[in-house]
């Protein structure tokens, strides 16, 4: 004989319940599918807005990074040969910089735009601007080592000019950690060099020492035993 099963009224109840609390809501959107349709059609337009405004940014950089690439040329052709640059070029070159990083500051490009006026500063010999622009440029660079070498070697190189040996050393280091090769061996020698002239020649003579076990064949290996042979 099959058990009876028993149900009580809640449970006869809780599928009225359901039913009318769905057909409830169905009621409710007929009555406000104006309403609905228009909330659908916001989150639509919304989200539409938001890829939209991401590929106008993303338009905008890169036509931002074309116009300015011609200068940057420009800039590198200047610092390769300072002989050659007049100061109405160098300014007219800084005015240009300076106005794209007032409208564009927060592009790829800008980097690239605070590395070259750091170099101009370090140019026209004031050291105090050029070592802040560039550590601008270093704090506005996340990914590209070769970037980041060039950055902070060029802090250093405006550090060492002002006198500040020790700054100097800390910013060649820095390099050094985003190199390899030669352009290492550079940036260690340039440290070994301002740890000297700050005062910490043990530590100085450590480095050389050390570029030598590393690096065997380095084209500065005579230089550096020179060095060596002299802090004996």
């Amino acid at each position: 004989m099959a058990e009876k099963i028993k149900y009580t009224r809640k449970d006869l109840k809780g599928p009225d319940e359901f039913i009318s609390a769905f057909s409830g809501a169905v009621a409710w959107i007929k009555e406000k599918r104006v309403m609905v349709a228009a909330a659908a059609s916001a989150g639509v337009l919304l989200l539409g807005g938001v890829l939209g405004a991401q590929a106008y940014f993303r338009w905008e950089e890169n036509k931002a990074t074309r116009d300015l690439w011609p200068h940057l040329n420009r800039a590198r052709e200047i610092l390769q040969a300072p002989a050659n640059a007049d100061p109405e070029s160098l300014a007219r070159l800084e005015r240009f910089l300076t106005d794209y990083l007032a409208r564009h500051s927060g592009t790829r490009a800008s980097v690239y735009a605070r590395y070259y006026l750091a170099g101009i500063a370090y140019l026209s010999g004031n050291y105090d601007l050029s070592a802040s622009r560039f550590r601008m440029a270093a704090s506005g660079e996340k990914g590209e080592e070769t970037m980041l070498f060039l950055v902070n070697e060029g802090l250093g190189q405006a550090l060492e000019a002002k006198g500040d040996f020790a700054g100097a050393a800390a910013a060649y280091q820095e390099a050094a950690l985003k190199a390899a090769g030669e352009l290492r061996t550079q940036a260690r020698m340039a440290q070994a060099r301002t740890l000297s002239l700050s005062g910490r020649k043990p530590e100085a003579t450590a480095l050389y020492r050390q570029i030598l076990t590393e690096s065997p064949d380095t084209p500065m290996r005579e230089l550096i035993e020179i060095i060596l042979a002299h802090s004996e």
